[in-house]
């Protein structure tokens, strides 16, 4: 089991009462994007409109609204985002990303 299911649908509720959630995406995301076409900086600020939970297989997801038109919706792993640090979630939230990435590394 990589997650709590019970703690990490308690963090799910807590992200849905908070929305919008402003973040940044990862190297990882950005890069992801860019094979795609689509031109997106580290520093560059996107919200998270919705939020849900896919299992143990996806972890918690984001829909997210960026700071201009694209064609597609995207949903991308909470992991794969960084919280802006004033946030109330930032400590909650950056707490489940290590414990997840730490489980599935152990996987």
């Amino acid at each position: 089991m990589i997650d709590d299911e019970q703690e990490t649908m308690g963090l799910v509720k807590k992200m849905k009462d908070c929305l919008p959630i402003f973040v940044y995406p990862s190297k990882e995301f950005v890069s992801l994007l860019k094979k795609r076409n689509i031109k997106l900086k580290v520093d560059q600020l996107l919200e998270i409109i919705d939020t849900d939970y896919f299992g143990d297989e996806g972890g918690v997801v984001c829909s997210l609204k960026f700071p201009f038109a694209t064609e597609e919706k995207f949903v991308v792993s909470l992991t794969h985002l960084r919280l802006v640090p004033n946030h109330p979630l930032a400590t909650d939230i950056r707490k489940y990303q290590i414990r997840r990435i730490r489980n599935l590394a152990q996987q």
